[in-house]
């Protein structure tokens, strides 16, 4: 059958659905639709044919296509071929509809034009009807038919000649050959399980474009979208039954929203979409077979579904493609041959990593190691220049690990008395991910910090999680404890190894955990003996203030600190004092300046301020 025959039918039935024309019968009201009034009797295709042809002999002679059915020995159809049949059949439609056009003084560019519209139609009314189409290429053209009717019905702005939704099933119809092998007799089972895929991708399609209407996706769009996620999809299908059976299940689960995050990539990239140097399909390829060959190769309770949860694997999902779609030379290995293995390794070992802490199970942990994913994929060129040798998904997979590491203990919710740790309880999922996105959103500007032998980013996150732990009494809010975090992270990237250490054999090198663990029991001293009696300060926005005025200032000289490592406490627990002694004098704003103009010096000295000092500042 003549595939530009068979997508011009399924334009033709989709507009004459949209504009409520019947498909055999003149509709003066919109000639764009109009398909001239084709009689036929109700009898057989078989029937038709054969009277057509008997009446018209010089055709068999003249047509290829009927001398393929014609017997002349018993001038009578010599085939029951369905194929052969239908293609004959095809043709006559157009031939008939040429006539009745040409009747109307059509030019013969536009008549032929409208005959193959019309022929194309009835064929593909006729197989919706009959159900028994004859080619796997048919079978997907009626999936796209149908499901094209069915937004007709629902959204009907989005088709019409010219209109996105057309376009879109156009272009599926002119892609969809690229799941179907040449030898479809080879095909076996991924015969109708690309036809259920192609269905499920062209509904996520026009469902975003139904969302959003001025969304574009050219020809070249779907035929990458094919390339690189449907067919790889189809090709992991397992061969036993009962393996393909688990592995639909988590299509039926997994294809849409991803055939939806794939749109929405696409729609947010239209300038990077189409490679330059690498295909993209290869780069999307690589990254659609390494999650669904992860997901059918690992079941069971220690399948990465499990692990991450449905809505987690989009995320993971998404991540990849984000990359792939901006970094796709890191998907491609020797020869332009697509690079899988190496990103299963990641997927396996961040699977593995998250598992070992229940609190990052299900889509926070998923969100997690996307983030972590996006941003060493996005920043790999200087990231790796630090890591000579190693892939970037090995890069990715350490970070994945420094990062869950270095919030493990504390998101534990539990302190070694095992009592109830308050402040990363106090913690939403959408917080703890806020909390790593900034860290990581500064490390990304130091790609030093990232590395498969450097743990500087672990004890990072594990010195910052450690002293937000040190306040049970909530004196910060997690949004407060995160801009702190901002801070640190910034001020630790500007100072290697000088606030939290780079080495896990001298974690006495985190300085930052001991000065603010410090100033965070003075101030939880303070509340637990004064709450809101007037006289304890340190709290809220006054203490996150000082407690970034303190990280400031670690940037500077901490001769004094080294000498006498608990000065900070002895200088805050003073302030306390004073403000508890003279309230009058002493309010959130005094204490601030106090920090601001002496810090450094009490660092840089390792001496307590003289009362003069003090006196000049408050008098200020």
């Amino acid at each position: 059958m003549n595939h530009t025959l068979i997508i011009f039918g399924i334009q033709a039935t989709l507009r004459a659905a949209q504009a409520g024309a019947d498909l055999y019968k003149e509709h003066a009201r919109d000639r764009n639709v109009f398909l001239p009034n084709l009689k036929l009797p109700d009898d057989s295709r078989f029937d038709i044919l054969y009277s057509f042809l008997n009446d018209n002999k010089h055709y068999t002679q003249t047509e290829a296509v009927f001398s393929k059915v014609w017997n002349k020995e018993i001038q009578n159809l010599g085939t029951e071929d369905k194929k052969l049949i239908d293609d004959a059949f095809a043709h006559m439609l157009k031939i008939k509809a040429l006539q009745e056009l040409r009747k109307e003084n059509k030019v013969d560019e536009e008549a032929e034009h409208e005959a193959i519209m019309l022929a194309g139609g009835r064929m593909v009314e006729q197989w919706r009807e009959e159900r028994k189409p004859p080619s796997a290429f048919v079978r997907m053209a009626l999936t796209l038919t149908d499901i094209g009717l069915e937004f007709v019905s629902s959204n009907p702005t989005l088709f019409g000649i010219g209109n996105s939704g057309e376009k879109l099933v156009v272009s599926f119809a002119n892609n969809m050959s690229k799941l179907i092998p040449n030898d479809v007799a080879e095909f076996g089972q991924e015969n109708t399980f690309a036809n259920r895929l192609v269905g499920i991708f062209l509904r996520a399609g026009l469902s975003s474009l139904s969302s959003n209407p001025s969304m574009i996706f050219s020809d070249d769009d779907v035929a990458n979208l094919f390339q690189g996620i449907a067919k790889p999809i189809v090709d992991t299908l397992p061969e036993t039954i009962h393996e393909q059976m688990n592995y639909r299940e988590m299509i039926d689960v997994l294809a849409g929203p991803s055939a939806q995050a794939a749109f929405k990539i696409i729609a947010e990239n239209p300038e990077n979409y189409l490679g330059k140097k690498y295909n993209k399909d290869q780069a999307l390829g690589a990254v659609t077979t390494a999650l669904f060959e992860t997901i059918r190769d690992i079941t069971g309770e220690s399948s990465i579904v499990h692990i991450f949860s449905e809505q987690g694997m989009i995320r993971i999902y998404q991540s990849g493609l984000n990359v792939a779609v901006n970094r796709p030379e890191l998907f491609i290995g020797q020869g332009d041959a697509p690079e899988i293995e190496l990103y299963k390794d990641l997927l396996r070992g961040t699977a593995e990593t998250l598992a070992e802490y229940p609190r990052f199970n299900g889509p926070l942990g998923a969100s997690l190691a996307a983030m972590v994913i996006e941003t060493v994929g996005e920043n790999a060129p200087s990231i790796l220049k630090f890591n000579h040798g190693e892939p970037w998904e090995k890069i990715a997979d350490q970070a994945i690990k420094q990062v869950t590491n270095g919030l493990a203990e504390a998101v534990r919710n539990y302190d070694s008395n095992g009592l109830y740790t308050e402040t990363l309880g106090a913690f939403s999922d959408d917080q703890l991910l806020e909390l790593c996105k900034v860290i990581l959103a500064q490390v990304a500007k130091t790609p030093g910090m990232l590395g498969v032998k450097n743990i500087e980013l672990q004890n990072v996150i594990a010195g910052i999680a450690e002293v937000m732990a040190k306040d049970d009494n909530l004196l910060l809010s997690s949004d407060e404890w995160i801009i702190i975090a901002r801070v640190a992270t910034e001020k630790a990237a500007a100072n290697p190894g000088r606030l939290f250490g780079i080495s896990s054999e001298n974690e006495a090198n985190a300085i930052a955990v001991t000065v603010i663990g410090s100033i965070l029991n003075v101030a939880s001293d303070a509340w637990n003996s004064e709450k809101r009696s007037g006289k304890s300060l340190l709290f809220g926005k006054t203490l996150q203030a000082v407690l970034i005025e303190v990280i400031e200032a670690m940037g500077g000289n901490l001769a004094g600190l080294y000498k006498q490592p608990d000065i900070v406490d002895h200088f805050f627990k003073d302030l306390i004092s004073r403000a508890s002694d003279a309230p009058e004098k002493f309010g959130s704003d005094s204490i601030l300046k106090i920090v601001q103009s002496l810090i450094s010096s009490v660092l840089a000295e390792g001496v307590l301020p003289a009362n003069d000092k003090i006196d000049k500042i408050l008098s200020s």
